[in-house]
């Protein structure tokens, strides 16, 4: 079995819990996880790839992380990566992101390309792309993402999803979003669900979604957030896709390279779904070692 070495790290004001695998002297992956996942996520990955030096932090307000009251914005969850790149030292690493931690990753990309030498997405449109796929209506994009109303209303969703009954759900939003049957790893979808005991835990989790609807609304957020997507991403971009997920169609998600202002590499994934790393990981593991070597 890989080693895994955990650490605390303080960047950008807050503690960070740190996953650590791999050669120290390697070049170094660091891997951005999604929603409502968390460092554990990428632990298939990080075993099959003993030979890559690899960091999974747990974000901003995580279990295993601080629970800050505020800094869920893009700008700031961004400023986290770009912390967590300078403290630990591996400026140039490949950065590998998944879901909640792709919209980080694309817009990351587009302030701090020269930090990074290549961005790898799995399962995650550019917000641009997204937002103006809900906005009108492309593909019923508003009707496959329909939790992000409803985790606009303050304490109610957090505290759901803590309960018994919220368990259950939050169980079931992983299994049945698997690509083919069997094979979701359900004991690692059950130490993830195990995670979140209290409302608080899962407090920050639910803001990011917050957090970003404010972005739209506000109008000066807004602008700064546009007025960010005219840089153009000059770092490579590998999209890793799992052609099954229903939430985030891929017939969207391609236009992602013309939002991002860059031209990019397409791999996608038949008969996967959106946890690319929680079914398919040996696939996964697959493609990051390809671009990682590359």
């Amino acid at each position: 079995m890989t080693q895994i070495e955990h650490r605390q790290v303080q960047a950008n004001g807050i503690t960070f819990h740190v996953a650590v695998s791999g050669k120290p002297d390697a070049p170094p992956i660091l891997c951005l996880h999604g929603f409502p996942e968390g460092w554990m996520s990428w632990r298939h990955v990080m075993e099959l790839l003993p030979n890559c030096r690899i960091y999974a932090p747990d974000l901003r307000g995580y279990p295993g992380s601080s629970y800050p009251k505020a800094g869920y914005d893009v700008f700031t969850l961004t400023d986290d990566v770009k912390a967590l790149i300078e403290v630990l030292g591996i400026q140039g690493a490949l950065l590998v992101t998944h879901d909640w931690g792709g919209a980080i990753g694309w817009l990351f990309a587009h302030r701090y390309s020269s930090m990074i030498r290549r961005l790898v997405v799995v399962n995650c449109t550019h917000t641009k792309t997204l937002v103006r796929a809900a906005l009108t209506f492309e593909d019923w994009q508003p009707f496959r993402i329909p939790w992000v109303l409803p985790y606009q209303v303050p304490f109610l969703p957090e505290w759901f999803m803590t309960t018994a009954l919220g368990k259950k759900l939050l169980r079931w939003s992983f299994t049945t979003r698997e690509g083919q049957p069997g094979t979701m790893d359900r004991a690692l979808v059950d130490e993830i669900v195990a995670h979140f005991q209290t409302w608080r835990d899962m407090h920050g989790p639910v803001e990011y979604y917050r957090a970003f609807v404010q972005t739209l609304l506000f109008p000066s957020r807004r602008r700064r957030l546009y007025d960010l997507y005219q840089t153009p991403i000059t770092t490579p971009v590998t999209v890793i896709w799992g052609m099954k997920d229903a939430a985030l169609p891929a017939a969207v998600a391609i236009k992602s390279f013309n939002d991002a202002g860059c031209n990019g590499e397409w791999r996608p994934l038949p008969e996967v779904n959106h946890f690319v790393d929680l079914e398919a990981w040996q696939k996964l593991a697959d493609e990051i070692q390809r671009v990682y070597t590359a």
